[in-house]
C-alpha cells in the first residue's frame, strides 16, 4: 500500500490521470512525448570492460590456406575453428589428440594428422571424420590443404610430402624432400607450387601437381614462416632473423612470431620484447611499429588485403591491429564456453556463453554487454572489419568506454483493485534516470511487447531531483495467470533491471484461434531465371499442412493464409499480415517465410513474388513485418524464416545474413517474438527429392509430427521445442544427406554447413498434440 501510495503521490504532483477509457495519446505519443531535455541532459559515465569468465589457454595455432580460415588448439585438448568470412568461430571439436592439425582453405574442414601416416578429415557439425586419408610414410608432422579444399598435402616425420584426392581419398602424388621431420607447408595462390621446411630450416619447393621436388636453400635455424608464390618463388624468415629469398638472404634481427603477406610483399613480425612490427620482405628493412604488446604470444596472422594483423595471445586473447593506423582494432576473447569479441566503439558478436562472461563496469555497478544489444551488436562484425563481406560496420551511437549512459531503475504497480479477465486492467511503470537518459519505456504481457495504442498517458518530469517517466497502461489480461514484465531503456538502447509482476485474474481460460501465415515463393515473375528457387512454395504448403493436421484440437480454429508464388505478392502478404490486428490475447500467430532475403545496407527484406531487383519499394522490410506483428493482439507469437540468398558471391551472403541475424536479435527479441531461422544461400539451400523440401522445413514438419516431443515428452509439442529440435538435427540431417553422395553434394552445395538460429523470447506456444 505505501508503494500504491508513493505512485498516487507522483501522479499528483504531475497532474496526470489514468482514466480506463479511450487513450488520451495517439499512437506514437510514447516516441513523441520523449522530451528533448531527457537525453540532451544525459550524465554519462566512464566504463572499463571487465571479463569475468575463465579464458581457455591456448597452445596451438593453424592458418588455412588463403588466410580465410584457422584454428586454435586449447589447453583443454579442443581445436576452435574459425572462418574469417563468416566472422565467427564455427565449431569446438574434440576428436581426439593428433601430431599435426589445419584447417582447410575454407574453414569447413578440420584436418588432423596421425602417428600412423593417416589424416582424418572432420566435419565441424558432428565433430565426427567423414573420410581418413591414408598411405604417409611415418607420422604427419604438418598439413596444408589447396585453396579449392580439393587437395591434401602431408608432411611427415621423414621429410616426405603426401598429396590426398579429398573427393575418393587416393593419393595424387608422393615425395621425399627433405631428410628431416617437415614442419611447414606453404600453397601457392593458383594451386600449382608448394614450399616446405623441416626442423634444421632446410628449404624445398615442389610442383603441386606432380610432386617434383628441387631444394630451395637453407635458413640455419626453425622456419618462423613460409611463403611460395604462384611463379614458384619461396620466401622464409627464420626465428634467427634470416630471411631468405630466391636472390639471396639477409638477417632482420630474432623474431618470435611472424607471418608473411599473400603477396610475399610484405611481413608481420613479433619480437622477443613483444613489439609487433610490419616490415618489408623484399629488403628486410622496418617499415614501422604497429603496437607493443605483452604476454606470452603463439602466434601471427597477416592478412595482406585487409592491412590487418592477428595477435594470438597464449592467455585466450586474440587482438586485431590495423598494420597502417597502428590502431588496435578489436579484441577477441576465448573462453571455457564459447567466444566474445568487442572493438573500440562497442559494438560486439559472439555466441551466447561466450557473452555471459563480459561486462561493462561503471561505478559500483556492473553490467552485461548484452545489455546493449539494441545499439551495439554487430553479427559477423570480424568479418566487416577484415573487409571480407563488403559491408561496413553498423554506425553506434558513441563508445561506452568514453560515456556510458546508466540505464534507467523501473517499478512496476497495478491501479485496478479488481482482477478480472477479459476486463481492463491498469498498470502504472515509472522510469527513474540514474544520469544515462530515459529513451524508452517498454511493458510486456506475457512475453509479448503491449503495443504503444494500450498506452493511457505519459508524463516526463522531475520528482525529488530525479528526472522520471510515468506511464499508465490499459491492458486485457486472459483468464487465468498473467505476467507483466517492465523494462525502460538507456541512451544507448541499454535496459536496466526488469520489474515483473505476477497476477491471477478470474474467469475461465478459452482455446483461441491459430492465425497461420505461409508463404512461399519458387517463382519469381520479375527476376532473371538464375533467382528462381525450387521448393520454397511446396515448404510453405508443407508447413500449413502439418500445421493444420496436428493443431487443430488446440484451438477453436486455424484461420490459414497459404501465400505462394502468384499469390504471394508484396500486398496479398501485408492484408495478411494486417489481418493480424484482429487477434484477441488467447490467439496465437504462427508466420512461415520462404523465399529470397536481401539487404540494402540499412534494413533487411524478404521478397515477394512481384519484387523487382533493383526497387526496395517492392520488398517487404524487416520493420514492416516487425510492426504488424507488434500491433497483433496474440501474446504468443512464432515465427519461421527460411529464408535464402542467391546469385551473389560468399562475401554478399555473410552481409545479408549479418544484417538478417541482426534483425532478428534486435528487432523480434525486443518484441517477444519466437524465431527459428535457417539464413542461407542458394548454392547452401539444401533441397532434397528424397526428402520432397528444403532440410528446415523437412524438420519442422518432423517435429510437429511428434519428433520434437521430448523436453518434456508429455504429448504435447510447443513452439520452443520444435526450434529446439529443428537447431539440433539440422547438421546431423546435412551429413546424413552428404554421406550418400559427398562429391555431387559438396558440387551442389559447396563445403559450408548451414546454420539455424534460434531466438526464444516470447511466451510460448503450443503447436501439436501428439496421437493425433
Amino acid at each position: 500500500m505505501m508503494r500504491h501510495m508513493r505512485y498516487l503521490a507522483i501522479l499528483a504532483c504531475l497532474g496526470m490521470t489514468v482514466p480506463a477509457s479511450t487513450p488520451a495519446y495517439p499512437q506514437n505519443a510514447v516516441f513523441d512525448a520523449i522530451g528533448s531535455h531527457i537525453l540532451e541532459n544525459v550524465v554519462y559515465a566512464q566504463a572499463q570492460l571487465r571479463v569475468t569468465a575463465p579464458l581457455m589457454q591456448l597452445t596451438g595455432l593453424s592458418v588455412g590456406t588463403g588466410g580465410d580460415s584457422f584454428v586454435l588448439l586449447g589447453s583443454d585438448g579442443a581445436y576452435r575453428l574459425w572462418n574469417l568470412q563468416a566472422g565467427s568461430q564455427r565449431a569446438t571439436l574434440k576428436p581426439g589428440a593428433g601430431t599435426a592439425f589445419a584447417p582447410s582453405a575454407s574453414g569447413t574442414t578440420l584436418l588432423v594428422g596421425g602417428s600412423d601416416g593417416g589424416v582424418r578429415l572432420i566435419d565441424p557439425p558432428s565433430g565426427k571424420a567423414f573420410a581418413t586419408l591414408a598411405g604417409a610414410d611415418g607420422a604427419v608432422t604438418a598439413l596444408a590443404g589447396s585453396s579449392d579444399d580439393a587437395l591434401v598435402y602431408a608432411g611427415t616425420a621423414k621429410g616426405g610430402v603426401i598429396a590426398w584426392n579429398v573427393d575418393d581419398g587416393r593419393i595424387a602424388w608422393q615425395s621425399t624432400a627433405l631428410s628431416g621431420a617437415v614442419q611447414h607447408i606453404a600453397v601457392s595462390p593458383d594451386n600449382r607450387h608448394l614450399a616446405i621446411a623441416d626442423a634444421a630450416g632446410n628449404l624445398a619447393r615442389l610442383d603441386a601437381v606432380g610432386g617434383t621436388a628441387a631444394t630451395a636453400g637453407t635458413l640455419g635455424s626453425p622456419a618462423s614462416a613460409l611463403h611460395v608464390n604462384d611463379k614458384g618463388g619461396v620466401i622464409a624468415l627464420a626465428s634467427s632473423g634470416r630471411l631468405a629469398r630466391n636472390e639471396g638472404s639477409l638477417d632482420i634481427g630474432p623474431v618470435a612470431r611472424a607471418d608473411i603477406g599473400f603477396s610475399g610483399a610484405n611481413a608481420v613480425v613479433l619480437r622477443q620484447d613483444g613489439t609487433v612490427e610490419l616490415v618489408d620482405a623484399r629488403t628486410g628493412k622496418k617499415i614501422h611499429k604497429i603496437a607493443g604488446t605483452k604476454g606470452s604470444k603463439i602466434g601471427l596472422i597477416y592478412d595482406e588485403a585487409a592491412a590487418k594483423a592477428i595477435v594470438v595471445a597464449a592467455d585466450g586473447t586474440l587482438e586485431v591491429f590495423d598494420t597502417v593506423t597502428r590502431e588496435l582494432v578489436l579484441s577477441i576473447f576465448i573462453s571455457t564456453q564459447g567466444w566474445a569479441l568487442i572493438d573500440r566503439q562497442g559494438r560486439f558478436d559472439g555466441s551466447s556463453s561466450g557473452l555471459r562472461g563480459i561486462e561493462w563496469a561503471v561505478k559500483k555497478s556492473n553490467f552485461p554487454i548484452t545489455s546493449l544489444t539494441e545499439a551495439f551488436a554487430d553479427p559477423g562484425m570480424l568479418s566487416a572489419v577484415l573487409q571480407n563481406d563488403q559491408r561496413d560496420l553498423r554506425a553506434v551511437p558513441g563508445s561506452p568506454v568514453e560515456q556510458f549512459p546508466l540505464p534507467p531503475k523501473v517499478e512496476i504497480e497495478s491501479l485496478t483493485a479488481e482482477k478480472t479477465g477479459d476486463k481492463p486492467y491498469q498498470l502504472l511503470v515509472i522510469a527513474e534516470d540514474q544520469g544515462g537518459g530515459i529513451k524508452d519505456v517498454r511493458l510486456y504481457h506475457n512475453g509479448k511487447i503491449v503495443d504503444v495504442g494500450a498506452i493511457l498517458e505519459q508524463k516526463d518530469a522531475e520528482a525529488g531531483g530525479k528526472r522520471i517517466r510515468v506511464v499508465g497502461y490499459n491492458v486485457w489480461p486472459v483468464p487465468g495467470p498473467n505476467v507483466f514484465q517492465a523494462v525502460a531503456t538507456g541512451a544507448y538502447d541499454n535496459t536496466g533491471d526488469a520489474a515483473e509482476l505476477h497476477e491471477t485474474f478470474s474467469g475461465e481460460p478459452r482455446r483461441g484461434r491459430l492465425n497461420l501465415i505461409a508463404v512461399g515463393v519458387s517463382k519469381y515473375g520479375r527476376l532473371p531465371q538464375q533467382y528462381q528457387l525450387q521448393v520454397a512454395a511446396n515448404d510453405a504448403q508443407r508447413v500449413a499442412t502439418a500445421v493444420s493436421q496436428h493443431a487443430r484440437s488446440l484451438f477453436t480454429e486455424i484461420a490459414g493464409s497459404e501465400l505462394t508464388d502468384a499469390r504471394a505478392t508484396r500486398q496479398q502478404i501485408i492484408g495478411a499480415l494486417d489481418s493480424l490486428k484482429t487477434a484477441k490475447p488467447e490467439d496465437s500467430v504462427i508466420l512461415f517465410l520462404s523465399g529470397h532475403g536481401v539487404t540494402d545496407g540499412e534494413e533487411w527484406y524478404f521478397l515477394p513474388h512481384d519484387a523487382t531487383a533493383d526497387d526496395p519499394g517492392t520488398w517487404l522490410s524487416a520493420t514492416d513485418i516487425r510492426a504488424a506483428l507488434e500491433k497483433s493482439g496474440a501474446q504468443r507469437v512464432f515465427v519461421i524464416i527460411d529464408a535464402c540468398y542467391s546469385g551473389g558471391t560468399v562475401e554478399n551472403f555473410y552481409a545479408v545474413t549479418s544484417f538478417q541475424k541482426r534483425f532478428l536479435t534486435n528487432g523480434l527479441r525486443s518484441s517477444g517474438i519466437q524465431v527459428l531461422t535457417a539464413t542461407r544461400r542458394d548454392q547452401l539451400a539444401p533441397e532434397s527429392a528424397e526428402l520432397g523440401a528444403g532440410f528446415l522445413t523437412y524438420l519442422v514438419d518432423q517435429a510437429i509430427a511428434g519428433r520434437a516431443d521430448a523436453d518434456p515428452r508429455d504429448g504435447w509439442i510447443s513452439s520452443q521445442e520444435v526450434a529446439k529440435f529443428a537447431y539440433q538435427a539440422l547438421p546431423e540431417l546435412f551429413l546424413t544427406q552428404r554421406e550418400k553422395n559427398p562429391k555431387a553434394f559438396r558440387d551442389v552445395y559447396g563445403a559450408d554447413v548451414q546454420e539455424p538460429d534460434v531466438y526464444t523470447i516470447g511466451a510460448d506456444l503450443l503447436i501439436a498434440q501428439t496421437g493425433q
